[in-house]
């Protein structure tokens, strides 16, 4: 009976943090097209390079999830329903979305591809003359945009593909690359994007300095602590196995 309320209890947990995640997604969406949250985000580089960008590299990370949990709902009111949505547009929805998942998952097994893809995109939006025509014109940079979204997906899906071991060299080289950029900002006496000021320059140096230092401070070190909880998990959980199978060997 513990054992049922049990898992009745981590289903629900689970139906929770599936819902909360397409909450907090949709969330975000909702706030970043807001032209008001624009404006604010983009009168400063500061505000531009460290809220608005990371905000859509998150959106782009929390999509791969969204898909894979939207997928895994809509195929489990399939299964409930499949008299009545055998042949209906519904079915061949979620069919169509099932078959393009599986050939992104596809390509994911060689994750390389997408750290290529997502670097060949920051650095070429983050050319200068690219960066201020983007900045100039609205229709590229919502181009922008949605390359930014996309970097975060291919970012998730490489950390994903490739393991821990990447996972803590993308940290570390993220670290290094803001580290050395907020400094270079910070010291600058002429504008690197004409579009901002040298003074706007300077803060988005700050910005990334103390990004810097929490990224070392704070996320690195929950992620180390997360991913060692998880592995003693699994290594309890394993223990715990084999020592219920064992009696039943001995006694055969």
């Amino acid at each position: 009976m513990t054992q049922n309320k049990l898992n009745y209890h981590r289903s629900n947990n689970k139906k929770f943090s599936k819902y909360l995640l397409i909450g907090t997604f949709c969330t975000l969406i909702f706030i970043l097209v807001q032209p008001t949250f624009l404006e604010f985000t983009e009168r400063d580089l500061a505000y531009h390079m460290t809220i608005e960008h990371t905000l859509f590299f998150i959106i782009g990370v929390m999509s791969v999830q969204v898909a894979e949990t939207v997928l895994k709902l809509l195929n489990s009111y399939k299964n409930n329903n499949n008299n009545t949505l055998r042949n209906s547009v519904f079915s061949a929805i979620v069919s169509l979305w099932t078959r393009m998942l599986r050939k992104i998952f596809t390509v994911n097994q060689y994750g390389l591809i997408w750290v290529i893809i997502a670097v060949a995109l920051l650095t070429f939006w983050h050319i200068p003359a690219i960066f201020d025509y983007a900045e100039l014109n609205p229709p590229v940079h919502i181009a922008q945009h949605i390359s930014f979204i996309l970097v975060g997906a291919m970012g998730f899906l490489a950390a994903r593909s490739l393991g821990e071991s990447f996972t803590l060299l993308a940290l570390f080289g993220l670290n290094g690359v803001m580290g050395f950029a907020g400094l270079m900002f910070s010291l600058l006496n002429k504008p690197i994007y004409l579009v901002y000021s040298v003074s706007s320059h300077n803060d988005a140096g700050t910005f990334m300095l103390v990004c810097c230092v929490l990224l070392l401070l704070v996320i690195l070190p929950a992620y180390l602590i997360r991913r060692t909880l998880f592995h003693i998990q699994v290594r309890y959980s394993s223990s715990s196995v084999s020592q219920s199978t064992t009696p039943s060997q001995t006694q055969k």
